[in-house]
Order: C-alpha cells, then sequence, then structure tokens
C-alpha cells in the first residue's frame, strides 16, 4: 500500500492509505505499528497504533491523523501493510513541517462527560473530543483549579495519533475520532468538582471546557 500525506497546519498532517493488491485480494495496515514515524536523523520516534486492534473494517487504519510534530521540522512517515497470508510491505515518504505563522484560530473542544470504563460499575472516565487545524500542543485537565493531567506534544518525542471514521461505514463509534479518555485515580474523587480541560494549539492559541461533574 502507498499513501497521501496532507499537512494541514505547521504542527499536524493527515495520512490516507490506498492501493496494494495481491493474490487474495486483501491488503491492510498492520494492525499493531503498522504506522511509524521517523525524524531526519532517521531515528523512528513513534509509531501507531499500540495495541493489537480486532478489525471492524479493513479500511479502518487507512485514514489517520498525526499531530505534535515541530514546526520546521523534518520527518518519515512510514507504512507497513501486510496481505492476508501475512506478507508485509513497506513505503515511506518524507515530509517537511511549514512554520509556524501567526493565527488565530482557537482549538475545538467538545463538552465535558463521564463515560463508564471497563466492566466495574462506576468505573468512570472523563471524555472529551478536542482538534485544531494547526495542531494540538498541550491538554490541560485541571480538578478545583488543581492541576491533575497533561498532555503536551510537539516536543519531538511525544505525538498524538488518531483516527476518523472507517470510510467503509461512515459512522463514528466512541473509540474512533478525536477523543480523550482520562480514568481519573482514586485521588481526585472530590464528590461534586469543578473540571477545566484547557486546550492549547502550537501557535497558543488557547480554549477552555469547563463543567461541574460528580467524580
Amino acid at each position: 500500500m502507498q499513501f497521501n500525506v496532507v499537512v494541514q497546519g505547521p504542527g499536524r498532517v493527515h495520512v490516507s492509505a490506498f492501493g496494494g493488491s495481491d493474490k487474495s485480494g486483501w491488503v491492510i495496515p498492520v494492525a499493531y505499528g503498522g504506522w511509524r514515524l521517523y525524524d531526519a536523523s532517521g531515528q523512528q520516534v513513534d509509531f501507531f497504533t499500540r495495541a493489537d486492534l480486532g478489525f471492524a473494517s479493513k479500511d479502518m487504519l487507512k485514514e489517520t491523523n498525526i499531530e505534535g510534530l515541530v514546526p520546521g521540522a523534518s520527518y518519515t512517515i512510514e507504512l507497513i501493510s501486510q496481505d492476508y497470508c501475512n506478507n508485509k510491505g513497506a513505503f515511506r515518504q518524507a515530509v517537511t513541517m511549514p512554520g509556524a505563522t501567526a493565527e488565530s484560530n482557537a482549538p475545538s473542544v467538545s463538552a465535558l462527560s463521564l463515560v463508564q470504563v471497563g466492566f466495574m460499575t462506576g468505573s468512570s472516565a472523563l471524555r472529551f473530543s478536542a482538534t485544531d487545524d494547526s495542531g494540538i500542543e498541550r491538554v490541560s485537565i485541571f480538578i478545583n483549579g488543581v492541576l491533575a493531567k497533561e498532555y503536551r506534544y510537539a516536543d519531538g518525542v511525544s505525538f498524538r495519533w488518531w483516527c476518523d471514521e472507517y470510510p467503509v461505514d461512515g459512522v463514528q463509534s466512541t473509540l474512533e475520532g478525536p477523543n480523550f479518555y482520562w480514568k481519573y485515580p482514586g485521588s481526585t474523587y472530590a464528590g461534586a468538582a469543578t473540571v477545566d480541560v484547557v486546550v492549547e494549539d502550537v501557535l497558543g492559541n488557547q480554549t477552555v471546557s469547563s463543567a461541574q461533574l460528580y467524580l
């Protein structure tokens, strides 16, 4: 398989795989570590996915987003694909990110909510979605004004990968899209609490989403 790279901002790209053929007529991105990212020196700095996935569609990993890329830096993106008999092939493409230029488009952040995770009743996680056209650099979660969790990107080490809808079914599930799920530790249990999520893009624009939640 090959792929196209669309640079969507100084810290974000969208990759879209296509083609690929063999006798089985079944070629897919490798489920574990099929997408790989290398820096300008050729060193692998990240990969996606980090776990084996059960396939709902053979197209489910063909559309992938990468955020946290450093503005002005050069990278090589690699896709490892495989056929039905587990034979593998690789395709690489180089990309240089544009430099950061001023813009005032703030990140888009959803309302905050709690969702049940796992099989234990009452085991909940904070869920929200966040996107930005230039790329997200930092996500900070505050409980009653105290920083409880922080995600940092655009440091050359940490990257955020996420998938759009599966192209075949056209329906976004809870495991797809630009979602964050944070299973807050017991130390943050506070009954009714003020939860603030601050999202900052690579150009310094910020959006705050707040809610009163029962942790």
